[in-house]
């Protein structure tokens, strides 16, 4: 096995009813339609929006003729990531903290992913309380990266979201609604796999962490 030995975590908001949904997307129902006692076999109906627990933001929610979710190359959400604990830096958050953040670590070369452990936990009340400033995304272009994920519902609170077209524009892939609780500052390999949904501008997907 390929991570023979090493520990593979689980980084995925499990999708329920229930659940802490941005405000004004749908509420996921599940519904069995079918039970092993009546039918044989068990089968449910799942109802959600494209943007439900952690979710990948495909070009398309945010730019005109944008890339789709299903044209999102699997590749270009895999690679090695560096998580960054900014707990105590509070909002907003800008290139400055990022910076300041990465050399505590020095990661050195070729990172692929950075991950942003805000604690800002996916819920109703603390919505609006994250902010990434709009210079990261230069930021992040200068670094290489491919992917930004964060822990909360969204990387911004500004109804324009200018550093989600800043980034998308720059075909830097956006993950949220991470699940980053128990995980620690350092260096990981990063997998996302979002639903291959046809023209769709964002996807649930499964997100795992495996330790260097």
């Amino acid at each position: 096995m390929i991570f023979r030995g090493k520990r593979i975590i689980d980084i995925t908001q499990a999708i329920r009813q229930g659940m802490p949904v941005y405000p004004g997307d749908p509420e996921p129902v599940i519904e069995q339609v079918c039970s092993i006692g009546k039918d044989g076999f068990a089968l449910s109906t799942i109802f959600m929006g494209s943007h439900t627990g952690t979710h990948v933001d495909a070009p398309s929610h945010v730019l005109e003729n944008g890339t789709s979710v299903d044209m999102l190359f699997p590749g270009s959400l895999m690679g090695r990531a560096i998580l960054l604990d900014l707990r105590h830096r509070g909002s907003p958050i800008n290139a400055y903290d990022l910076d300041v953040a990465w050399k505590a670590i020095d990661p050195g070369e070729g990172i692929d992913v950075l991950l942003l452990k805000t604690d800002i936990i996916c819920s109703v009340e603390e919505t609006s309380n994250l902010c990434l400033e709009e210079d990261i995304a230069f930021w992040v272009q200068d670094k290489g990266i491919k992917v930004l994920g964060v822990d909360a519902f969204s990387i911004e609170n500004k109804k324009s979201l200018p550093l989600h077209r800043s980034l998308l524009s720059r075909k830097i892939n956006i993950v949220e609604c991470l699940d980053l609780g128990q995980v620690e500052e350092g260096m990981y390999t990063f997998i996302c796999l979002p639903l291959k949904i046809t023209d769709c501008d964002g996807a649930p997907a499964r997100a795992i962490l495996i330790e260097e």
